[in-house]
């Protein structure tokens, strides 16, 4: 009986393995089911994949050139604010607003495109002039510079980022190194000998003097244009009595002036590109009692303080003057009076003019706006047109000048009057 039960009890269990068994397998089938979840985590590995192609973006903007279509834009670099300020705010700007509109109401250029000036304020020192040349260059996508700033080291910055970056930058002054720059040009004339060969032939032919000071930035420029002026007065006889480098950031001329009244030259020449210094020293120069007999010779800046009682009378070298009857001298200041209500633009602003349209003539030249090729059409020899100065031409035998020739004014009445050099 005993043994009847123990196998009844094991006949149950068998049974109910045999029942669990099939029960246990489907269990198992269905675990994958969950795990199919992580197989559709490919998408996202998928986009993974992609995210190499925007970051090739930002590497290749810096060295491309600008897209074509919209506005032509050029990179304008110079002070808008600070001691130097009048250069962008009263100089620069009517320029800007003036070559602006003459461009849209020529249709264009580049079969339509109008050009806009994108501005970087420098403030007047170098490290700025450079780091607006990069975000120009970078950010803004122009397709070339102009001024550089309103001094020398200022555009020698500039130029040095521009030879490395390959686009077209038109320095408003004198250019450092001209034989070795193959993307930057000039809208002035060569410093030497062009301006100190005009002061000197205006000392031996018309002024005539015995003794001569000397003031001016202390700067490469004026270093090399001192030189000039030394071996042209000398070998005319007439004596340097004093020669004085200024701090650029000056604003007290009172101390050098005072030096200058010592030494008591016949003439004074006031090596200073930018206007500012003129404003100073003719305000300086009356509360120290005037100038006397002395004769005071200046830069095209000088034209800035033409109403000032302490620069009546003052000889400054230029490339351009009011009246003058030459057809790009006619449009440039028949359009300037009708944009700002009949004022006569000053000499000194037509070289920021002379900027700008060099630039739109060499973008022309070259057919686009790739940055290299406005480069390469600048320095070709083939650049040429006529400015406000003259018929300007970029030989390669002017090393990024434009050959033109200076002429002498004197300030009277708050005018500026054309002098005429004896042969």
């Amino acid at each position: 009986m005993l043994k009847s039960k123990i196998f009844m009890v094991l006949l149950i269990v068998v049974t109910l393995l045999i029942l669990l068994v099939p029960a246990c397998g489907k269990e198992k089938e269905n675990t994958p089911v969950p795990t199919a979840t992580p197989v559709v985590t490919a998408t996202p590995m998928g986009t993974a994949i992609l995210t190499p192609t925007p970051m090739v973006t930002p590497t290749a903007t810096p060295t491309s050139s600008p897209v074509p279509g919209g506005p032509v834009k050029i990179g304008a670099i110079t002070s808008w604010s600070g001691p130097l300020a009048l250069a962008g705010v009263s100089l620069a700007d009517p320029i800007i607003k003036l070559v602006e509109k003459q461009v849209k109401d020529q249709g264009g250029i580049l079969g339509g495109r109008e050009v806009k000036v994108v501005r970087y304020d420098n403030r007047g020192t170098v490290a700025e002039a450079v780091a607006g040349a990069d975000k120009l260059f970078r950010e803004d996508e122009v397709s070339a510079l102009v001024f550089g700033g309103v001094s020398s080291t200022e555009a020698a910055g500039v130029a040095g980022f521009a030879e490395k970056n390959q686009i077209l930058f038109v320095a408003y002054g004198t250019l450092e190194k001209p034989a070795e720059n193959k993307f930057t040009i000039s809208a002035t004339m060569g410093a030497r000998p062009h301006f100190t060969n005009a002061i000197v032939d205006l000392a031996i032919k018309v002024l005539k003097p015995k003794t001569v000071a000397i003031m001016g930035f202390d700067l490469w420029e004026n270093h090399d244009r001192f030189q000039a002026y030394r071996e042209g007065f000398e070998a005319a006889g007439i004596k340097v009595v004093s020669e004085q480098y200024t701090p650029f950031d000056l604003s007290d001329y009172s101390p050098y002036l005072t030096r200058v009244k010592y030494a008591n030259p016949d003439m004074l020449v006031l090596d200073y590109p930018p206007s500012e210094p003129y404003l100073s020293i003719g305000k300086q120069m009356m509360e120290l009692g005037g100038w006397g007999d002395m004769k005071v010779v200046g830069l095209p800046g000088a034209e800035t303080a033409k109403r000032l009682p302490g620069v009546d009378g003052m000889y400054f070298i230029s490339l351009w003057f009011p009246g003058d009857t030459y057809p790009g001298s006619v449009k440039f200041e028949t359009e300037y009076k009708a944009m700002n209500k009949g004022a006569t633009p000053s000499s000194t602003q037509v070289y920021y003019y002379n900027c700008l349209w060099t630039v739109i003539y060499a973008i022309e030249l070259a057919g686009t706006t790739d940055r290299v090729a406005i480069g390469q059409a600048a320095r070709s020899g083939n650049l040429e047109w006529d400015s406000p100065m003259g018929h300007a031409h970029y030989t390669l035998e002017q090393e990024g000048y434009p050959g033109l020739t200076p002429k002498i004014l004197r300030l009277e009445g708050g005018k500026s009057v054309l002098v005429t050099i004896p042969e």
